[in-house]
């Protein structure tokens, strides 16, 4: 039976702090691959055991570290101390309750209820779905959440890097004070039953690589995703292992610099190096082997400048960009006589046009440095017309379209993020819908900051619902909260704002193709 609702004494809370805030005692780091936030990202940090009411748990994924605070999996603590857990796939909502107890919570909200209490979840570090590439999905929540919230004891083992969770009415059977672990569970890795045996690659264009692997039997499974800062493409074999191939190819064509090859008890792994990736795509072209199609940005030569004899007369146009360049048009809200919403913070006023336009050069930037054109219906203080706006994204024949504004409302207890598309302009032609892109956008920016999830939501706004291309409107925070107001001024939320901006647009113009 679940232990009941309270607040567990001092001695504990100060006790779950320090041994949370001086995790070098832990297990050793592990490097994995983890799905959240509609991306994939690489883990190189400490992971825990798991004993609830000194039973060793092994659940799909272990405690790990996520923004310096250790996160556990729900279902796996409750249902051991006896509690029911119901997800909502619909709400992201995620119930537990028992004869006594019921506890609500939201996936990427910090806010949770417990016997239809609110209360914040600490460390500002909400409950995330998190797997492993190809594993089942958990949702994790900070361990100081558990013993704090919800009443759990909660304990570190240094010695055996497990995190060590015990309910109120659970009795230590081995009248020891902390659980004993003997041994880890018995890990069993797929048994190898083909080897990567060959691996070759053709250079298919100016821009172009296709890399293809072979193997002793046939391929049933793969995965792949992609890595950042370097650039790597990765595809995973699972039960195969390497057998008379290189581990490195070196390749120099076409921004692809080399292939690397590795494998371990689980699977044979494929690295691809490459520089300025614009997609790739895997397919399985034979039953016993893949090729990776690797298409890179084509960086044009540099050009001289003309010669001018004479100052022209008519209004110069913009400079045709290279052919197959996907323009970005960023669309900073409001402007010179339009202040948009006003906020205040320690008396003075706060303008939404301010923010707006901070945040637009940020995403900016971060795009251009990435590689990317970059086009904005604004870069001072003006006031384009919300006509003016989408028609030069459709004269610029632009991949697609964002506009940034920031949110307020009357109680200024109103908070969170939200993007918008519009209904009537999320036809797929391009590869990919608004609403795809608005997903895109609200996902990265809900990694970066941290904050409440407003959802997905559709408006007809003049913006959005005139663009030929896939147009989505971000509204960052809202300025009638002075938490949140405050944090928009600020250099690093304004980054993480962007960033996230950034990354859905780049996210979604892997699938954007612009019509003829």
């Amino acid at each position: 039976m679940m232990c009941k609702m309270r607040k567990i004494g001092i001695s504990i809370i100060a006790t779950a702090v320090f041994l949370f805030c001086s995790l070098t005692l832990a297990t050793a780091a592990e490097s994995m691959i983890l799905e959240y936030d509609g991306g994939t990202h690489e883990y190189n940090g400490e992971v825990y055991s798991l004993v609830v009411n000194n039973q060793l748990l092994d659940p799909p994924l272990s405690p790990i570290i996520f923004n310096d605070r250790a996160l556990v999996p729900v279902r796996e603590i409750f249902e051991e101390v006896g509690a029911t857990v119901n997800y909502i796939n619909d709400t992201q909502t995620i119930e537990v309750y028992s004869d006594d107890s019921y506890v609500e919570l939201k996936i990427n909200d910090n806010i949770a209820y417990i016997n239809g209490d609110k209360t914040n979840i600490p460390d500002n570090v909400v409950p995330k779905l998190i797997s492993k590439v190809g594993g089942e999905t958990k949702t994790m929540v900070p361990v100081r959440f558990i013993s704090e919230n919800i009443g759990l004891d909660v304990e570190f083992d240094s010695n055996g890097g497990a995190i060590i969770i015990d309910s109120e009415d659970y009795e230590n059977i081995t009248g020891s004070e902390e659980p004993v672990i003997d041994d880890e569970p018995v890990y069993e890795p797929p048994v190898v039953q083909s080897y990567l045996t060959g691996i070759s690659y053709d250079v298919a264009g100016d821009n172009k690589v296709n890399v293809t692997v072979q193997a002793s039997e046939e391929i049933n499974s793969y995965s792949d995703f992609e890595l950042k800062a370097p650039e790597r493409i990765v595809v995973d074999l699972p039960a195969l292992k390497l057998n008379g191939v290189p581990e490195n190819v070196a390749i120099n064509e076409c921004g692809v610099s080399a292939v690397r090859l590795g494998d371990n008890d689980e699977r044979a792994r494929v690295v691809i190096d490459v520089t300025n990736l614009r997609n790739y795509s895997v397919t399985q072209t034979a039953p016993n082997e893949l090729t990776i199609e690797v298409t890179t940005r084509k960086i044009p030569a540099a050009t001289p400048a003309p010669i001018v004899t004479a100052k022209p007369t008519a209004k110069p146009s913009k400079p045709a960009r290279p052919a197959g360049t996907k323009l970005i048009v960023l669309d900073a809200g409001h402007g010179g006589s339009d202040s948009g919403a006003v906020g205040y913070m320690g008396g003075n006023a706060v303008l939404e046009k301010t923010l707006t336009l901070q945040i637009t050069n940020r995403v900016k930037t971060i795009l251009e440095n990435a590689g990317y054109t970059v086009s904005m219906t604004r870069t001072g203080d003006t006031l384009p017309s919300l006509v003016e706006r989408p028609t030069q994204a459709n004269e610029e024949n632009a991949a697609v379209f964002v506009s940034i504004h920031i949110n307020s409302a009357e109680a200024t207890d109103a908070n969170g993020t939200e993007v918008f598309y519009a209904e009537s302009n999320n036809g797929d032609t391009y590869g990919t819908t608004s609403e795809k892109l608005a997903k895109n956008i609200l996902n990265r920016m809900l990694y970066y900051m941290n904050s409440t999830n407003r959802g997905v939501k559709t408006a007809e706004h003049a913006v959005t619902k005139r663009c030929n291309m896939p147009a989505a409107l971000a509204e960052v925070g809202f300025i009638s909260n002075p938490e949140e107001v405050y944090n928009m001024t600020t250099d690093e939320y304004q980054q993480k704002a962007a960033q996230g901006i950034a990354e859905g647009i780049m996210i979604t113009l892997r699938d954007i193709e612009i019509p003829n």
